[in-house]
């Protein structure tokens, strides 16, 4: 090691161990605070220059991993509503089961066959059903059908071997001897092309008001008396007219039907003209 080596580390160390001397009393604080007082502004700048950059970087990141998130709760919640769903159709197959073992309670002397809805007439014209019974399973034309609930559906019109078909009450072609249950006003309930019906035939002093209810009578031999058609929604008289506007509405919604019953156990008879 030459003179001037062991000159320059000798002065380096003592100017060191003043520095760290100085510190310690304090000495240097007013060049430390001076130095503060000059960079913080440029420090201040700098990190405010940088802010929008790293908040779109913490946005970037927070927003993958929302997207993340919400995929996994749309999965969760997919998941969650088809268990849902499932859950109240076993539910409604359950309900229907017991209700046809009700109905079978109420009507020990009846014969019924359970049938599902497998198609609807789509021209608008008619008010036709088909369903999934036919004549394999002994259904023939002129039986009828009602819902589940035991209101009159209508009458099997077309019997094929695994199916048939079945003409609601609101068709226009469809006509039923009917009896007003509270008044025992005779009439024909009969459909119309706008799915509505009319109790027509029942004279001007038949006693007849809103909420009564109007069944099925034996009158014809097309259908056994007692099944319920719906209730009296309206009436209207006029003094110049013979007969009473009389309108029905059906207990159930036709529109909308899935599950039907089919009264196997009554036999329809037409009476021939005296």
């Amino acid at each position: 090691m030459t003179a001037r080596t062991l000159v320059w580390t000798g002065f380096i160390a003592i100017v060191a161990f003043t520095l760290m001397a100085a510190s310690r009393l304090t000495v240097l604080d007013p060049v430390e605070n001076l130095t503060l007082n000059v960079t913080s502004p440029l420090s201040s700048s700098l990190h405010n220059a940088t802010r929008p950059i790293a908040d779109w970087v913490n946005n970037l990141t927070d927003a993958s991993g929302l997207s993340a998130e919400n995929k996994r709760l749309g999965e969760e919640n997919e998941r969650l509503t088809n268990e849902l769903a499932r859950a109240r159709e076993d539910a409604v197959q359950q309900q229907d089961a017991r209700d046809l073992d009700a109905v079978r309670k109420q009507f020990p002397n009846d014969s019924f066959l359970a049938a599902d809805v497998v198609s609807r007439d789509s021209s608008n014209v008619r008010a036709i059903v088909a369903i999934n019974r036919g004549a394999s399973d002994g259904v023939r034309p002129g039986m009828i059908v009602v819902t589940e609930g035991r209101s009159l559906v209508g009458t099997i019109s077309r019997v094929y071997d695994g199916y048939s078909w079945v003409t609601l009450i609101t068709d226009p072609k469809s006509a039923v001897s009917a009896i007003v249950q509270e008044s025992r006003a005779e009439g024909v309930v009969a459909g119309n092309y706008d799915g509505a019906l009319n109790m027509e035939f029942v004279g001007q002093g038949a006693a007849v008001k809103q909420g009564d209810f109007v069944l099925t009578s034996a009158v014809g031999g097309g259908y056994p008396a007692g099944v319920v058609i719906g209730r009296v929604s309206t009436v209207q008289k006029t003094e110049q007219d013979l007969f009473q506007s009389v309108h029905v509405d059906h207990l159930a919604s036709l529109s909308g039907l899935e599950k039907v019953l089919v009264l196997t156990s009554f036999e329809p008879h037409h009476l021939e003209a005296p």
